[in-house]
């Protein structure tokens, strides 16, 4: 996913890139998972058969013959292509195209990639949170193009930290009364003096 997520960043000249994901439990809000809701209804009753072309299995169900493999995997997806792409998602229409692997520009060796030394400068990774942003190198990055950097001023997002206001100053509860502040009020905290020592030898906190 990572290389993937910076082989658009790259390509398409990205002034940040996000990938999130939801907690465990919360799949009920995950926006791809809703959109499949529709996709699969209409699957309702299909069969596909494994052998469209011929079988290439043996008595053992051991492939044998690769090519007609490929050739009845095929034939699912186009069908499945052309099913999705008659059906409406909240009144946008569907497009699906089966890609022959041969020719997808997601293959590893098509991929481009960056050194871990990149990695360091551009790349923070959590567990629910990838984040790809430019750096202020003009011979490494090319100009920004929005007002990203004008809005972040840290480049990444700051983690979502849980504040409340203690006799000593805002520190991070540990019971349930605190709130969560907005972008613009997180990113002026001073993140040293609300965490605990403990949390002193981080390099960057990580966003979780």
């Amino acid at each position: 996913m990572i290389k993937v997520a910076i082989h658009h960043f790259l390509r398409y000249d990205f002034d940040a890139l996000f990938i999130a994901t939801n907690a465990p439990g919360r799949s009920a809000f995950y926006r791809v998972e809703r959109k499949m809701a529709p996709a699969s209804k209409e699957l309702t009753g299909l069969i596909l058969l494994h052998d469209h072309y011929g079988s290439d299995l043996n008595e053992r169900g051991i492939t044998i013959d690769s090519d007609f493999e490929k050739k009845n995997f095929k034939f699912a997806g186009v069908t499945l292509a052309e099913i999705w792409s008659q059906i409406i998602v909240d009144k946008f229409p569907t497009f699906a195209e089966y890609i022959e692997t041969t020719g997808s520009e997601l293959l590893e060796e098509n991929l481009l990639f960056m050194d871990q030394k990149w990695c360091d400068v551009h790349l923070r990774t959590s567990q629910y949170l990838i984040q790809i942003v430019k750096c202020m190198d003009n011979v490494c990055c090319l100009k920004p193009r929005s007002s990203y950097f004008s809005v972040v001023r840290g480049r990444f997002l700051p983690p979502p930290l849980p504040i409340t206001q203690a006799s000593v100053g805002l520190k991070i509860p540990g019971g349930t009364s605190h709130y969560f502040p907005s972008l613009f009020v997180a990113q002026s905290l001073k993140v040293n003096d609300i965490l605990s020592h403990s949390s002193n030898p981080y390099r960057y906190i990580p966003y979780d």
